[in-house]
């Protein structure tokens, strides 16, 4: 009996597929056009997309993901528990998976899952995980992180990568997000600019005062009113920068779930921020957006919006992107910052912002 022809990848038709997502917020978000293009390639398949909590919160509901899982964190989340959830996801009876990040961790994931396609970059020797590997070239190490988990797909014949997110907003969000800026006294027809002053890490954030002090330019040339964003650990510097603003111009909202920071970021008319997942929020509901990129780099880790709707602030150090072991590789300033963040100045932001006011004619 002769055996049936294998079917190319790029011929298959998938089911059944599972999503193993990055760990950060941003790469997450970066991620989401691929998504998008496999949702096109197979309009018809379940897909379910295991992830880390909080992002697990912000793609519930996107029309890419049928399903979000959240993979175990915390104190019930260590590599056991991690491997109990794995192995129970067998019972979905995957026919694909896509493994996103770059790790050993997430392959040995994806192989306990039982899915029966798997693909993923060939990266820490884990190829034998995967059924389908795709080798990381020089290029593929400079190409901004979209292309990069788009060239996931290729085998698959997924084409025509999208050039903006889907991300819609419900009405009862974007309604909680109208009654918040209400109840902390912003006035609906405000000039509101979201400002995010903090960070996953300390040396990649912009100072403190230079923020203070950017904002406080806003509020006098702009007539602007700011909208503090991050989490409960920025409350220290958010304090810093109301302090030394005028009353009533300069408003915390921590504490807000990610999809509610999304809708008070799209309904401001500029973001201004660190290089973070914050910043890939911005993008992500299109709001026009100026990044401060220290050790970072726009060109592979920028936002992916318009070019006309961005205005990445950096020095571009020779020696960005690093690997961010501050400070093994580099010196830090007197201010315990490395110098591709410490050099940036406040009039080097001011004016990035006053160049995406006037392009975009936000005022």
């Amino acid at each position: 009996m002769e055996t049936p022809p294998k079917i190319p990848l790029n011929e298959k038709k998938f089911h059944n597929i599972l999503l193993w997502l990055p760990n950060w917020i941003g790469d997450a978000i970066l991620s989401l056009p691929a998504i998008q293009a496999l949702h096109g390639k197979f309009p018809n398949a379940r897909v379910t997309a295991a992830v880390k909590p909080p992002i697990n919160e912000l793609l519930a509901g996107h029309p890419a993901i049928d399903s979000v899982l959240e993979i175990p964190t915390g104190d019930k989340g260590g590599l056991a528990e991690q491997l109990r959830f794995a192995r129970g996801l067998r019972g979905y009876n995957f026919d694909l998976g896509i493994v996103f990040p770059n790790s050993w961790r997430a392959a040995i994931m994806m192989y306990l899952a039982g899915a029966e396609t798997r693909l993923g970059y060939n990266t820490e020797k884990r190829g034998f995980l995967l059924t389908h590997c795709r080798a990381v070239s020089r290029e593929s190490k400079t190409e901004h992180r979209v292309k990069y988990f788009f060239h996931i797909l290729s085998e698959l014949g997924v084409a025509g990568l999208p050039a903006r997110f889907e991300f819609p907003i419900s009405r009862e969000v974007n309604d909680f997000v109208d009654d918040h800026f209400s109840r902390i006294g912003i006035d609906a027809k405000a000039f509101c600019i979201a400002v995010h002053p903090g960070g996953s890490k300390s040396p990649r954030t912009w100072h403190v005062e230079r923020y203070g002090i950017l904002c406080q330019k806003l509020i006098k040339e702009y007539d602007a009113r700011i909208i503090l964003l991050g989490n409960d650990r920025d409350a220290g510097i958010v304090g810093q920068i109301i302090n030394c603003c005028p009353a009533d111009t300069v408003f915390s909202s921590l504490g807000l779930s990610l999809k509610e920071t999304a809708a008070a970021i799209k309904k401001s008319k500029l973001f201004i921020g660190n290089d973070s997942g914050m910043m890939h929020m911005a993008a992500l509901v299109e709001t026009p957006l100026v990044g401060v990129f220290g050790p970072g780099d726009p060109a592979t880790t920028g936002p992916y919006i318009d070019s006309r709707r961005q205005a990445p602030v950096t020095r571009n150090y020779p020696c960005s992107p690093c690997r961010q072991k501050f400070f093994k590789e580099c010196k830090p300033s007197s201010h315990n910052k490395p110098f591709c963040i410490e050099d940036i100045s406040v009039k080097d932001v001011m004016d990035a912002v006053e160049k995406m006011i006037a392009d975009n004619r936000l005022k």
